[in-house]
C-alpha cells in the first residue's frame, strides 16, 4: 500500500520512489510513502494563503466546533488506529495513551475554545490601558 498525502487541498500518491515503512514488531513492510513532487514551497504558500484565510474568518466557537466535528470523526474510528499502532511496538496500553488521550485533547481543545474564548474573529487580552 502506497500512503498518500493531503497537500494543498487534495489527495496525493507519488509515483516517484518511494521508502519502505516496516513493522517495529516483525520488520514486515506496511506500506510505503514518497514526497516526490509534492512542491513544499508551493505548500507553504497554499497554507499561509488558503488555510490561515479560511481559519482568520472564523470565530473562535467556530473553531472550536470544527475540533470537536474531528474528535467525532477519530474517536467513530480509533479502532482503525490500534492494529497500525501495534505495528510501531507500542503495547495497547500505549496505543491507548496516544489514540484516545491524543483525541481527548481535541475535545478538551475544542471545549475550552467554546467556554473560555469569545464567538468573535479576535480577542482582547487584557483590561484596556489609558494612554493619556
Amino acid at each position: 500500500m502506497r500512503l498518500k498525502s493531503f497537500a494543498e487541498g487534495n489527495w496525493y500518491e507519488s509515483s516517484g520512489s518511494a521508502v519502505d515503512l516496516l513493522s517495529a514488531v516483525n520488520g514486515e513492510k506496511i506500506a510505503e510513502i514518497s514526497s516526490d513532487g509534492l512542491d513544499f514551497s508551493s505548500m507553504l504558500t497554499y497554507g499561509r494563503s488558503t488555510g490561515s484565510a479560511a481559519l482568520r474568518k472564523m470565530t473562535f466557537h467556530q473553531r472550536g466546533r470544527m475540533l470537536k466535528e474531528l474528535a467525532v470523526y477519530l474517536m467513530n474510528r480509533k479502532k482503525e488506529f490500534y492494529p497500525i499502532s501495534y505495528h510501531t511496538g507500542a503495547t495497547k496500553t500505549d496505543s491507548w495513551i496516544d489514540i484516545e488521550g491524543g483525541i481527548s485533547t481535541l475535545f478538551v481543545y475544542a471545549s475550552k475554545g467554546r467556554r473560555e474564548m469569545p464567538d468573535e474573529l479576535f480577542y482582547v487580552d487584557g483590561n484596556m490601558e489609558a494612554i493619556s
